[in-house]
């Protein structure tokens, strides 16, 4: 059964890239191979000791709960207004998680390299489709020249190119064969040219602060070294705005949003993320320990918006606040905040051995995503933080075991 189960965990990783059906289906299958697999007693005794878990646990019972203090179902940001908001919470919260216990009692060395390389093996068919889409020489998904991203939003898929680039980097410096180390760098380069020809200003954000961080750990903190680093970092984004029309049009919406938020005009992308992190902020002050209930989320923000900013009608359509952390709080209060604070606290502070540049990457990757959308909003989203969070610490526990 264990093998049948770490198949189907290595078709998850390799699913990612491509937003497929199995990540809907692989939790609950897996799991319930997990409950038959038996020695229930012993893998309990090893989940109680996981905080991660807790923690998982705590975010998704604390949202469910605060249904109690929401009037309805349906004026939460689900997607669409007639969605019920239980139904998105089994989606987004609720049996995606169980692929977390599986991965936390079934996750060695060898299957954690197996997984990483599934998905660098995705990322690389995705990344051929992308360059087809950029060069016009095919139609596939939802990609067009002008933003070459075929499976899913680029948020996301630049995300994803972030945390390939430097697992590559990472290969390639510790890689023995000449022909594998020169394909790891390969492959990393035309990752990298891949970030920035496709809109995803979230993964470009995450590359520069990753880049930092890389540099910093294998080289450690000095003038040299961060010299170095922002020199290559400065060559990069320049290069990049210089020849991709797509990051220099990016770029110049950008500067131009920072412009007119300096004069308090927020009809732009960024403008009308900071007007509804300014409504969530107001609404989370008057409801400063349960939040609003994930039910009356978006009635909330309504509301204010027609109460204290009539002039940005805007705010009352927008899908969602942009920003898990905000949301959550808005959603389910001071405890659902804290719990996400605490998540990224546990995975910055532990040691993930040889995978600690991995864990460390994904934990920045994710932040930023955090930070500039909701990832518990969208099946993609759980599924990246679900999965690499219950691989890499699945692998601190079999380390752990092994003591």
């Amino acid at each position: 059964m264990t093998k049948y189960i770490n198949y189907l965990l290595i078709l998850f990783a390799f699913s990612l890239p491509f937003k497929a059906f199995t990540l809907n289906i692989i939790p609950e299958l897996v799991f319930l191979m997990w409950l038959f697999e038996g020695g229930l007693y012993q893998k309990y005794q090893r989940l109680k000791q996981e905080k991660i878990l807790w923690i998982l646990i705590g975010i998704s019972t604390i949202v469910l709960a605060s249904f109690l203090w929401s009037d309805s179902i349906y004026d939460g940001y689900y997607g669409a207004k007639t969605t019920n908001g239980l139904h998105h919470w089994f989606g987004k919260y609720g049996y995606k998680l169980l692929i977390i216990p599986v991965l936390l009692t079934h996750v060695n060395k060898k299957l954690l390299m197996q997984s990483i390389s599934a998905f660098l093996a995705a990322m690389f068919i995705a990344e051929i489709v992308s360059y087809g889409i950029f060069f016009d020489l095919w139609e596939i998904g939802i990609g067009t020249p002008h933003d070459p991203v075929p499976f899913m939003h680029h948020t996301y898929y630049s995300t994803f190119l972030v945390f390939t680039i430097f697992i590559l980097l990472v290969r390639f410096q510790k890689e023995q064969i000449i022909t594998l180390k020169l394909f790891y760098l390969l492959f990393a380069f035309s990752a990298t040219i891949n970030l920035f020809i496709n809109g995803g200003r979230t993964g470009q954000l995450a590359f520069l602060l990753s880049a930092l961080y890389y540099a910093i750990y294998h080289y450690r903190l000095s003038i040299k070294s961060v010299s170095i680093t922002l020199v290559a970092l400065f060559s990069i984004y320049t290069i990049a705005y210089q020849t991709s029309p797509v990051f220099k049009a990016r770029m110049h919406d950008t500067k131009q949003s920072l412009h007119k938020l300096s004069n308090n005009q927020m009809q732009t992308s960024f403008g009308q993320r900071v007007a509804i992190w300014i409504a969530a902020v107001d609404i989370i002050k008057e409801h400063p320990i349960l939040g609003v209930g994930v039910g009356d989320a978006k009635k909330a923000i309504q509301n204010i918006q027609k109460e204290k900013y009539p002039d940005r009608p805007f705010i009352s359509s927008m899908p969602h606040i942009h920003n898990q952390f905000l949301q959550t709080y808005l959603d389910s209060g001071i405890i659902g905040f804290l719990l996400l604070v605490l998540f990224f606290y546990l995975l910055c502070k532990e040691n993930f051995a040889e995978f600690d540049t991995y864990a460390k990457i994904f934990g920045i990757t994710l932040f930023i995503l955090f930070c500039t959308d909701t990832p518990y909003h969208f099946s993609i989203g759980v599924s990246y933080m679900f999965f690499f969070t219950g691989l890499l610490f699945g692998y601190k526990n079999s380390l752990r075991q092994t003591l």
